[in-house]
């Protein structure tokens, strides 16, 4: 599965290309506080490893990467922003979507493991893509194994070419402008 390099990397490029408001390509801000808010929720189903440490019982892949949860979430996130950033709750909750979505979409893309029960609890069947992006990672090695930097650079790798993308698309549009 992504490590949270490869879904926050993914979060940050989506708020980019998807942003909430209309900003131009020239402001002095950096940074945004979507930005955040985008890198927390592409990496948010993962947090379900927290009660994994603290009871025992396997929720990893669980409840968190479904579906279900996904629009649960982007309910519960666009009405909440809505009401207190005065954002469309349309927009809030398709743009949660995209991004929570992404780390489904991810963790579909992996090599090894049993795959995602995106459609649980309705169905047990659990998707797995046929031509995996990231390779498996072997939890059972321990921490520190060697076999762990191959993946790490496979996330860098595909960190770098996305931030790549994102930094030719963002200079042809801020060209459109000048132009």
């Amino acid at each position: 599965m992504p490590s949270p390099i490869a879904h926050a990397v993914s979060g940050y490029v989506l708020s980019e290309l998807f942003p909430l408001k209309s900003r131009p390509f020239h402001q002095g801000k950096r940074y945004h506080w979507e930005s955040f808010a985008a890198v927390f929720i592409a990496i948010a189903a993962d947090f379900d490893f927290i009660p994994q440490l603290l009871t025992g019982e396997r929720f990893h892949r669980g409840l968190t990467h479904t579906l279900l949860f996904t629009v649960g979430l982007s309910l519960v996130i666009g009405l909440l922003g809505s009401r207190f950033k005065k954002f469309s709750a349309q927009k809030l909750i398709g743009w949660t979507l995209i991004i929570y979505g992404s780390h489904l979409l991810l963790d579909i893309f992996t090599a090894g493991g049993s795959g995602v029960q995106i459609f649980s609890p309705f169905s047990d069947v659990s998707i797995q893509s046929s031509l995996p992006l990231f390779p498996g990672v072997h939890h059972s090695r321990g921490l520190f194994d060697l076999s762990h930097l191959v993946f790490i650079g496979w996330e860098l790798g595909y960190s770098g070419l996305v931030l790549a993308g994102l930094s030719f698309w963002k200079q042809t549009q801020s060209q459109k402008f000048v132009e």
